[in-house]
This record gives C-alpha cells, sequence and structure tokens, in this order.
C-alpha cells in the first residue's frame, strides 16, 4: 500500500471510530444490512429527519418558542415535510439537498402508507429512478440506489448542524410603537 493510501486509511478510520457524527452513521450503515426494504426506508428517512431537527434547533434562537417549533404534538416543524421546507427557506439546505430529502422522504411515505410494496415495484421503484446519483452509479438495484443517494444527502448533513450552530441567529431588540412615535 502506498503511503499516502495508508495514511488516507488511518485517517478514516480515526473519523469513523472517534467523531460521534460518522459513529452514529456507520452505526446505521450496519444496521442497513440486515434490513428488509421498508426497514431500510424507514431508518434512513428518520435519519435525516433528526439531522434536518438538529440542523433547525442550531440554526433558531435557543428558547421556549424555538423548541415548541420542533418538538411536540403537532409542532409546526414537526414533520419531515416541514423540515425539509424551513431548512430550505432559512438556506440551511441547498435546492439539490432538498429535492433529494423529498424524494427520499416519498419513498419513506410510500413504505409507510402501502402494506405490499418494494424497491423493485411500482411507484417507490419510480421515485428511486429520480435519484440524484452519479452515472456510475444509477445501474444496479434500486434498494442500493436509494442507499447510496441517501448517503450522499447524509454525509452532507452530518455536520451540518455544527457548521449552522457557527451562524445560528440571535434575537434583535426591536424598537416599540412608542419609541417609534406611533
Amino acid at each position: 500500500m502506498s503511503d499516502s493510501l495508508e495514511a488516507y486509511t488511518i485517517a478514516r478510520d480515526e473519523i469513523w471510530d472517534k467523531d460521534p457524527h460518522y459513529k452514529a452513521l456507520y452505526s446505521v450503515l450496519e444496521q442497513l444490512k440486515s434490513e428488509t426494504d421498508r426497514g431500510v426506508a424507514l431508518i434512513v428517512t428518520s435519519l435525516i429527519d433528526k439531522l434536518l431537527r438538529d440542523v433547525l434547533a442550531a440554526f433558531l434562537i435557543e428558547n421556549e418558542s424555538a423548541r415548541a417549533l420542533l418538538v411536540g404534538f403537532n409542532a409546526p416543524l414537526g414533520t419531515l415535510s416541514t423540515k425539509i421546507a424551513a431548512c430550505h427557506a432559512f438556506g440551511l439546505i441547498a435546492d439539490d439537498e432538498m429535492r433529494e430529502c423529498h424524494l427520499l422522504r416519498r419513498v419513506r411515505n410510500a413504505f409507510a402508507h402501502e402494506i405490499e410494496v418494494t424497491f423493485e415495484k411500482g411507484s417507490v421503484k419510480d421515485l428511486c429512478k429520480n435519484l440524484n446519483l452519479p452515472p456510475a452509479d444509477k445501474d444496479g438495484a434500486t434498494k442500493w440506489r436509494f442507499i447510496k443517494a441517501a448517503l450522499l444527502v447524509l454525509m452532507h448533513l452530518v455536520t451540518r448542524p455544527k457548521e449552522v450552530a457557527e451562524k445560528r441567529i440571535t434575537f434583535t431588540e426591536w424598537r416599540t410603537r412608542k419609541e417609534k412615535g406611533v
């Protein structure tokens, strides 16, 4: 093995072993090996859901109102769809990330709401054809297309909460009506 390849391998293994973000992602990857089609769709999208919630929490002011938006029964930003929309509206995810997240969400919804569904037939197969993958990855089983596309999204999102926290919004003191002379 060349010195640069060996250095890369050591660095990669160190990241996977020590970084909590990548460690969690690696744990999910291991779990996917033995999952059913439905399990794959639900696990992967639940991780995306959690990461988007973390991105929003890292961006919003830390207060009770922010928590109410994100957590609890009927929270306005409680669904995966609204988290995707909010992250995109706030500029926290790019257009292509939003598109992929929505496609992955629609696949998840098919598995969550239909009884006889697999990656290899019907609406799920059609949705997965629209996932954005490099040309070399476009062939192969639909389940693996879904996993590859989801992993590309997850690799971008796994450190996003930390990046977003550095640009967290802060409270601004607004002038009152009285101060404005109204």
